[in-house]
C-alpha cells in the first residue's frame, strides 16, 4: 500500500507597520498602499485561479486596519500627497524629495523594463555629499517631473489591477501624462485597495484559503513577555540595563487581534504566526490563554526546543521536521516551517526559470517524502514566508512561478496541498514537546530585535514608557486618554521598529521609521499629560553611509595573491557590506564584504566569503563579478573540491584583455580600465553573483548595481588618508 501523499502548506504572511501619527492623521510612508494595489489582491487571484489548490493567508491587524483607512477616503498619506501635487507648481523640496524617494523599488522587474522610468533614472545623476540629486533638477522639466510622479505609482500596480482600462492606457501611452490621468489612477488605487478584505472573506467562505492572525501590532511576543529570553540561546547577548516584561501586553496583543478578526471576516481565527514566527513558552501560554488552536516558528526553533527537552544535539529527522507538535496539555499545535524550501522560494527561485523552479521544488518535496517512515501517518510541510516582498525580484511578480507550482501540487497524486487547520482534522497524532525554546524564524533567536545598542536604546525607552503607563492606569478609572496611551504603547511594541534599528537591515527610510517609533513612545507621555523624556528628541539610528558603502579615498595597486599582504593594501579602497534588504531577512549568505579601488591601468577587486563558505564552498558553484558599463565584462570564479580557487570563465571585450586573479583567505581580480571602457573622469557599474548550477543564488547588491566615480588623475588630490 502507497503511503499517505505528503500535505504541504503554504502559509502566506501579510504584514506592513502602522505608518501613521494618530495625532497629526498623517501616513508618512506608501508601502501599505503599494503592496495592496500589487500583492495583497493578486495573491488570492493565485489561488482563486487553480481550483483544488488550498493554502493559508495569514493578517496582521494593524495592516487590515490601514486597508480600511485608504478604501474609507480617511487615508492621509505623504507620498499620494506628492503626487498629486500639480508637476508645473512644485517647490524645490517637493522636487528633490521625487527624485530621491520615487525610485524606490527593485529595479530589474519594475523599472528597467520602463523605457521612459529607465530614461528618468538615468537622467536624475548622481546624489551630492548629502544624498540629494540637485543636479537632476536641471535636468527635469516639468513634464518629466509629471511623468515620474505617474511612473513610481504605476509600476506599484500589480497583475489584476492593470486589467482596469485606465492603468493599462497609462502603461501603453508611456509617457507625456496629464494631472488629470495621475488623479484618476490614485483613485482608482484607493479604490482597489477596498476590494482585499471582501475578497479574503470570500476566499475563505469558498473554503479556498484559511485565514489566520498575527498579533494586533507584530510584537515580538517572548521579548514582550520578557526581554531576556533573547539569552536562552544567546547566552552573551547584551540586554537593555532597563527590561521589558510585561507579559500581560503580549496577551492583549492577541486578544485584540481576535477581536479586530471576527469583526471582519465573521469568525474567530483558529491559527496565528506569532509575529517572525518569535515563540517562548511564555508566549506560547499568552496565545494558550485566548484560545489559538495552532502556531507556528521555524524548523530551527523546534531544533533548540527538543535540545531544551533533552535531546542530543543531532540533524533533526524528515519525521521531525514534518509534523505537527504540542507544548502542554490543552495547549495549540505547532508547525515548524520548513526552512530551505521557504528561503528558496523567498531568496533564490526569483532568478530561474518558472519551469526550472517548480521542477526543483517538487524534487525536494519528494525528497522529503521518501525519506518518511511509511507508518500511515499523514505528514506534512508547512512552507511558510512573506506573501507580498519576494514578488517584486520575480519576473511577472511571480505568477508564472506561483501558477504552475499551485497546478502541479493540485495535479501531483503523491502530493496534497493543504491548510494548516485542514492538516490538523486529517491526522491526530502530535508529537510531544516537553519545552520550548525561546527564537524566531531568523537564526533561531532574538537577536535582530535585541541586542545591539540601538535596538537595546528602543528597549529602554519602551520600557520606561510603559512603566509610566502601568503607573498611570493603577491610580484610577481608564479614561479615553489613558486607552489612547497604551493603544501608543501596543504600535510602539511593533517588530519593525526594532528591525530597522542595528546594523543588519538597511532602508532609504531608516530616519523615518526612527521618528515614528519616538513619536509612537512620546505619545504615551502626551496622553498621560507628562512631558516625555528629552533623549526621545535624539535620534536612536545612527545614518551612517560609510559604515556599509564607501567609494575609493585614494587610488590603490594592491599584490595580488589571495591574501591581505598588509594592512595598508585595501585601506583605501572603496568598500560595501551586505546588510540585509529593505524587508526580507536572508538567514544565510556567501559574501562577506566586496572592496574596489583602481589606479591608472587598472580595476580592482577584492572579495571576502563568510567564513562558513569560506572553509567549504558549495560544488557546482562559482562566484561571477559582472560591470554592465560603460562596458560590459563579466568572470567567474571557481573552487575545486582541493579548495584551489581558478578563473574559470570570461566574457571581456577584446580577446587578448587578460583578467588577473588570485584566490585564497581572500578573491582579488584585476581588469585594464580599457577593457571596462573607462574614461578618465568615468564611472563603473557592477555587480557580484554566486552561480550555482548554472543560476543565480545570491546577489550584491540586491537590486540595481554599484555605482564607482573613476578619478585615477584626481583621486589623490582630492582626498587622503591622514
Amino acid at each position: 500500500m502507497p503511503k499517505n501523499p505528503l500535505c504541504v502548506a503554504f502559509l502566506w504572511h501579510m504584514h506592513q507597520p502602522d505608518y501613521g501619527d494618530e495625532q497629526t492623521g498623517e501616513i508618512y510612508l506608501p508601502w501599505t498602499r503599494f503592496h495592496a494595489i500589487k500583492d495583497y489582491y493578486d495573491m488570492g487571484a493565485l489561488i482563486a485561479a487553480v481550483p483544488g489548490f488550498r493554502a493559508t493567508i495569514n493578517v496582521v491587524p494593524s495592516l487590515l486596519d490601514q486597508l480600511e483607512s485608504y478604501s474609507g477616503g480617511r487615508a492621509r498619506e505623504t507620498y499620494a500627497a506628492v503626487t498629486l501635487r500639480d508637476a508645473s507648481g512644485l517647490e524645490e523640496k517637493d522636487r528633490l524629495f521625487l527624485l530621491r524617494a520615487f525610485f524606490q523599488l527593485p529595479w530589474k522587474h519594475m523599472l528597467l523594463p520602463h523605457p521612459r522610468y529607465r530614461e528618468l533614472l538615468e537622467r536624475r545623476g548622481m546624489p551630492n555629499d548629502r544624498g540629494e540629486y540637485s543636479g537632476g533638477i536641471a535636468r527635469y522639466a516639468t513634464q518629466d517631473f509629471r511623468d515620474l510622479q505617474v511612473w513610481f505609482n504605476l509600476s506599484w500596480c500589480g497583475n489584476e489591477l492593470r486589467k482596469d482600462p485606465l492603468v493599462g492606457r497609462l502603461l501603453r501611452k508611456g509617457k507625456g501624462y496629464t494631472e488629470s490621468e495621475k488623479q484618476q489612477l490614485i483613485e482608482v488605487q484607493m479604490k482597489f485597495v477596498g476590494k482585499i478584505i471582501p475578497f479574503y472573506r470570500q476566499l475563505a467562505e469558498d473554503r479556498a484559503v484559511e485565514l489566520s492572525v498575527s498579533p494586533y501590532y507584530h510584537p515580538i511576543l517572548p521579548l514582550l513577555c520578557d526581554g531576556r529570553s533573547a539569552r536562552e540561546v544567546l547566552p552573551d547577548i547584551p540586554l537593555p540595563q532597563n527590561p521589558f516584561s510585561f507579559p500581560a501586553d503580549a496577551a492583549e496583543q492577541t486578544r485584540r487581534a481576535q477581536a479586530r478578526f471576527r469583526e471582519l471576516f465573521g469568525r474567530t481565527p483558529a491559527g496565528m504566526w506569532p509575529s517572525e514566527g518569535a515563540v517562548s513558552e511564555a508566549a506560547v501560554l499568552a496565545v494558550r490563554e485566548a484560545g489559538i488552536q495552532w502556531l507556528a516558528s521555524d524548523e530551527g526553533v523546534l531544533y533548540h526546543s527538543l535540545v531544551k527537552s533533552g535531546r542530543r544535539p543531532a540533524p533533526l529527522s524528515a519525521a521531525e521536521k514534518c509534523c505537527a507538535y504540542q507544548w502542554k496539555e490543552g495547549g495549540p499545535s505547532l508547525f515548524f516551517r520548513d526552512h530551505e524550501l521557504s528561503d528558496r522560494i523567498g531568496f533564490i527561485y526569483s532568478n530561474w526559470s518558472a519551469g526550472d523552479a517548480v521542477q526543483d521544488f517538487l524534487g525536494r518535496l519528494r525528497a522529503r517524502a521518501a525519506a518518511l517512515p511509511d507508518d500511515g501517518r499523514h505528514y506534512v510541510v508547512p512552507v511558510i514566508l512573506d506573501g507580498e516582498n519576494a514578488w517584486e525580484h520575480y519576473p511577472n511578480s511571480g505568477a508564472d512561478f506561483l501558477l504552475l507550482l499551485y497546478r502541479r501540487l493540485v495535479e501531483a497524486e503523491d502530493l496534497r496541498p493543504v491548510t494548516l487547520s485542514e492538516y490538523l482534522e486529517t491526522e491526530g497524532y502530535r508529537a510531544p514537546l516537553p519545552a520550548i525554546a525561546a527564537g524566531s524564524w531568523i537564526y533561531s533567536c532574538l537577536s535582530t530585535w535585541i541586542g545591539h545598542p540601538e535596538k537595546n536604546r528602543a528597549w529602554e525607552a519602551l520600557a520606561s514608557a510603559r512603566q509610566a503607563l502601568q503607573a498611570g492606569r493603577s491610580n484610577g478609572e481608564e479614561d479615553d486618554r489613558l486607552r489612547g496611551a497604551f493603544r501608543e504603547m501596543l504600535i510602539a511594541e511593533g517588530s519593525d521598529w526594532f528591525w530597522w534599528f542595528g546594523d543588519d537591515h538597511e532602508t532609504q527610510n531608516a530616519a523615518e521609521f526612527d521618528t515614528l517609533f519616538r513619536t509612537h513612545v512620546k505619545n504615551v507621555y502626551r496622553l498621560l499629560g507628562h512631558p516625555y523624556p528629552a533623549e526621545l528628541d535624539v535620534p536612536i539610528k545612527r545614518v551612517d553611509l560609510g559604515t556599509h558603502l564607501r567609494n575609493p579615498i585614494r587610488t590603490i595597486s594592491p599584490k595580488l595573491d589571495g591574501k591581505v599582504t598588509d594592512y595598508f593594501e585595501w585601506l583605501s579602497a572603496g568598500y560595501a557590506t551586505p546588510s540585509g534588504g529593505e524587508s526580507m531577512h536572508r538567514a544565510s549568505r556567501y559574501l562577506e564584504k566586496v572592496y574596489f579601488g583602481y589606479d591608472q591601468r587598472n580595476f580592482y577587486l577584492r572579495i571576502d566569503l563568510t567564513p562558513p563558505v569560506r572553509r567549504r564552498f558549495p560544488p557546482d558553484s562559482a562566484v561571477e563579478i559582472s560591470f554592465v558599463s560603460p562596458q560590459a565584462c563579466r568572470w567567474l570564479l571557481a573552487c575545486d573540491e582541493g579548495r584551489k580557487w581558478r578563473l574559470a570563465e570570461v566574457t571581456c571585450g577584446p580577446e587578448d584583455i587578460a583578467i588577473a586573479f588570485a584566490g585564497g583567505k581572500v578573491l582579488e581580480s584585476s581588469v585594464p580600465l580599457q577593457a571596462l571602457g573607462i574614461q578618465d573622469p568615468g564611472e563603473v557599474r557592477f555587480f557580484v553573483s554566486i552561480i550555482q548550477g548554472g543560476r543565480e543564488v545570491e546577489r550584491f547588491p540586491t537590486n540595481g548595481f554599484f555605482t564607482v566615480p573613476v578619478l585615477p588623475s584626481t583621486l589623490d588630490m582630492e582626498e587622503w588618508i591622514v
